[in-house]
């Protein structure tokens, strides 16, 4: 007798593992899905950063309300890559091999897109960025994972030389991020206004560390390139740097031109920063909402649930969580695989307009704002669009 139970127990603890394991690792079909979110919640893009997550628990609280993806709730897993595409990775790797997504909203920059694309694309997790604008990104091998609600800089780029050569300025001046959004957004525009036949000059091309945090250096060259128009590209934390140091040259009676990155209520943190963008800038670019029901009703529900209005890219990131959960919801399964398949059949109306992909994943349509800087009676600086135009 006593054998037999021994022989029992032994059985029974040989199973135990078994067992044990089945249950930790077999989802049921009511566990919440996780959708990843990788954005900038700290370093230069943090106060941008912050405002686009909010846009995406919004959809998230939107949508579990009306019932979930496929009977079950969605959870956001929320990592921040501190604008920093090494951080970036790491926080990838963290979301796929301990958190099992098997999509992402994010990355929110270029870099981070380029560090984390090929461990997605390797796992089979799909990313869908609001906001990596670089147009080389569409010709990466990983490329295939990485959806963009966004629209792409040499498109951007064409917006701004229009303004160029509307305004008849005739000696350009660069001063960009020394990274592949910085020098790529130049690089566009200057070829965009070689194709238009742009009889400027080029006068000088700075490249600056936005580590740094000192560009004074980097300024006087552009003061001394004596340029009629000067085109930027910063993100916030830097931007008040380079703009307060331009006040200080008095770079301010120069005509600047900015981007989607130096949009935004960040960059007047500082008080000389706010006036010298009031002073200098005749026009910025970013990608902006649609005009429709969606839209509205996503400014008043944003501004209803968090007390500020949304700014550059709240639009966008709340469709990235839209088109993760329309693409789980057509494949019938939380896969990547099967995610990454349906994705490209989307086509709805957003917040940030009419959205479908082309071949390349990458949005088909959409629209810019061009935009300014103005102060008002009680002393508030704000963006303030000039117009909108359709590409």
């Amino acid at each position: 007798m006593t054998r037999k139970i021994l022989l029992v127990l032994l059985i029974a603890v040989l199973l135990l593992p078994a067992t044990i394991a089945c249950s930790e690792t077999t989802p049921t079909e009511t566990a919440p899905i996780k959708i990843g979110v990788n954005l900038s919640l700290t370093g230069d893009l943090g106060a941008m950063g912050v405002k686009m997550l909010d846009a995406a628990r919004l959809a998230v609280k939107e949508i579990n309300a009306a019932g979930g993806v496929l009977g079950r709730q969605l959870v956001l897993v929320e990592e921040s890559d501190n604008t920093d595409p090494a951080k970036g990775l790491e926080r990838t790797k963290k979301m796929i091999d301990v958190d099992g997504i098997q999509a992402m909203v994010g990355p929110m920059i270029t870099g981070t897109a380029n560090s984390s694309g090929p461990y997605a694309a390797e796992n089979n997790v799909v990313m869908v960025t609001p906001s990596a604008t670089a147009a080389d990104l569409s010709n990466q091998d990983w490329k295939p994972y990485l959806y963009r609600i966004c629209l792409l800089d040499d498109l951007q780029a064409e917006v701004l030389a229009n303004v160029v050569m509307e305004k008849g300025y005739q000696r350009l001046a660069t001063i960009v991020q020394d990274n592949t959004y910085g020098k790529g957004l130049e690089a566009a525009l200057v070829s965009s206004l070689e194709v238009k036949g742009w009889t400027g000059e080029h006068v000088v091309a700075v490249h600056f560390d936005s580590v740094k945090k000192d560009y004074l250096s980097e300024l006087q060259q552009i003061k001394d390139a004596n340029p009629d128009v000067v085109f930027a590209v910063t993100y916030a934390d830097d931007g008040i740097i380079v703009f307060k140091q331009a006040l200080d040259l008095g770079l301010d009676s120069i005509a600047w031109l900015g981007c989607d990155g130096n949009y935004g209520s960040g960059l007047f943190a500082d008080a000389q920063s706010a006036e010298f963008m009031a002073k200098a800038f005749v026009a910025g670019t970013r990608t902006v909402g649609g005009i429709g029901d969606v839209t509205a009703k996503f400014n008043a529900n944003f501004e209803k649930e968090y007390g500020y209005a949304p700014e550059v890219y709240c639009d966008t990131t709340y469709d990235c969580v839209y088109a993760i959960a329309k693409a789980i919801q057509a494949a019938g399964a939380y896969d990547g695989a099967k995610i990454q398949a349906a994705m490209a059949g989307l086509k709805w109306e957003g917040a940030s307009g009419p959205i479908s992909f082309n071949a390349k994943g990458d949005r088909d349509s959409g629209s810019f704002e061009l935009w300014k800087v103005e102060k008002d009676a009680n002393g508030n600086y704000a963006n303030v669009r000039v117009s909108v135009v359709n590409v």
